[in-house]
């Protein structure tokens, strides 16, 4: 079962396709404006490298949030068309579980943080065992502090994201940090495959905001 994974929401536009548990190639780039213009690109480069035809494609799985309102809108209106043309359903995926996933097999407890405005930010608490998950706090959108004295009951967790310097209260944690923009490009088709039963028509397809946009131009 081929799996098209497609994530814009944080920093970089990460794309990925694999072949039941097989990773069979994944991109990760900075495309900044031009997400929307090039991502088309990416994906037939992705196919052509791996040598598999669009009509090849099971699923498309795509991460819908939180992260930059360009980059989800960006990303879940390109995954909708394509898998309208194709026949196809598509997988919602957390950004938050996305941006970690490729961590699992090292750390038990993870932490992602995003930047969503001021000294609030975009968080969830995974914890990782035997190739399987447990959400230990949802994706959420809160206050630095929140998530500060949340995570005090987790001295194991690790805080990923190189927004969490922003932070202080989060930075002055004694838990380990790591710094990271992006996550991988083969996670979001990987989480694909593995919850196809979550699977759903393409219109149905909805970006997980979290929180209401902020006025004036957004950045992707």
């Amino acid at each position: 079962m081929i799996v098209l994974g497609i994530d814009c929401t944080t920093k970089h536009t990460n794309i990925g396709l694999v072949d039941g548990e097989k990773v069979l190639g994944e991109i990760s780039v900075e495309l900044g404006r031009q997400q929307s213009q090039k991502l088309p690109l990416l994906v037939e480069k992705l196919l052509e490298d791996s040598l598999i035809k669009l009509k090849d494609i099971n699923y498309i799985a795509a991460a819908n949030g939180p992260g930059y309102y360009t980059g989800i809108r960006t990303g879940i209106a390109y995954s909708a068309a394509l898998a309208e043309a194709l026949e196809i359903k598509v997988i919602p995926i957390s950004t938050m579980l996305s941006f970690v996933y490729d961590l699992r097999t090292t750390y038990e407890y993870i932490a992602p943080v995003l930047k969503a405005r001021q000294f609030s930010l975009y968080s969830a608490l995974y914890k990782f065992k035997n190739e399987g998950f447990e959400t230990v706090i949802e994706p959420n959108y809160c206050k630095s502090e929140t998530l500060s004295s949340k995570l005090k009951e987790y001295p194991k967790a690790v805080i990923v994201g190189s927004d969490s310097i922003l932070y202080p209260d989060i930075q002055k944690l004694p838990n380990l940090h790591i710094n990271r923009l992006s996550g991988k490009g083969s996670s979001t088709s990987i989480l694909g495959n593995l919850r196809t039963k979550l699977a759903i028509e393409p219109s149905e397809l909805r970006g997980e905001y979290l929180r209401a946009p902020d006025i004036g131009a957004t950045v992707g």
